[in-house]
């Protein structure tokens, strides 16, 4: 969810999200991503986090006008490809789109170019 603290916040100059949603997904959906966000919102159920959060959806926060790096697998069975496509049209500053076509959830089969690459686009926007 860094990209939408970076929208909420305008000391975070820029943001990397990578697999990340762009909207919440139905509740059997949510499943799948149970534990990370019980441990993210403290709640003790996938109820609680939707009573908490409600219907979320980055489009109901202030579009990102600063530097956005977005990475995506095409093959994440968690997190599909469209919540990217959802963000890049939401982000309107400087955006760039990395997609891997067997990239699984998070690109977590790509880590050794993913890593490096972040850093480096990270480096670059945090020194301007």
């Amino acid at each position: 969810f860094s990209f939408r603290a970076a929208a909420l916040d305008k000391r975070i100059c820029c943001a990397v999200v990578i697999s990340g949603p762009g909207y919440f997904l139905t509740l059997s959906e949510l499943k799948k991503i149970k534990r990370a966000l019980l441990y993210t919102t403290g709640a003790n159920s996938l109820k609680e986090v939707k009573s908490l959060w409600g219907e979320i959806s980055i489009k109901e926060v202030p579009q990102l006008d600063r530097p956005l790096l977005v990475i995506y697998g095409e093959e994440d069975k968690t997190i599909p490809i469209e919540h990217a496509y959802y963000i890049m049209d939401w982000a309107i500053g400087e955006k760039e789109l990395k997609s891997y076509p067997e990239g699984k959830h998070a690109c977590s089969n790509f880590l050794d170019e993913v890593v490096p690459y972040s850093i480096d686009w990270l480096k670059k926007h945090l020194s301007e």
